[in-house]
């Protein structure tokens, strides 16, 4: 697998609401491809966000289709999780999900049926 050069937790401002919430996990991969692992609903509301606007754009805060998104790089975060060496989705899935199951719940599926 290409190895994994940068990953960002997708936040997310509803209209009319106050706060961010988390809503996706992408990682970014050495070759320039990405991957999301979000609920459904969202799947594509960020592929579509990625693919028309660029990552520093998104890293900023912007507004997507009505709803203010932006990324938060967690890298540094999930090297103290798992040790770099030892990167696979599915490690950093299940690292990230555990650290807090409740707020990162868009990853559920994905850790249950394994990545």
């Amino acid at each position: 697998m290409t190895p994994i050069v940068r990953i960002y937790e997708a936040c997310v401002e509803p209209p009319g609401d106050v706060m961010f919430l988390p809503s996706a996990l992408m990682l970014v991969l050495e070759n320039g491809q990405s991957h999301i692992y979000s609920e459904g609903s969202m799947h594509n509301f960020w592929r579509s966000a990625c693919a028309r606007h660029a990552w520093s754009e998104l890293e900023n805060g912007i507004v997507v289709d009505g709803h203010h998104v932006r990324l938060m790089d967690i890298t540094a975060e999930l090297k103290q999780l798992v040790p770099r060496h030892a990167w696979t989705v599915r490690r950093i899935v299940r690292a990230w999900y555990e650290q807090n199951p409740r707020q990162r719940f868009y990853l559920r599926r994905h850790v249950q049926r394994g990545s």
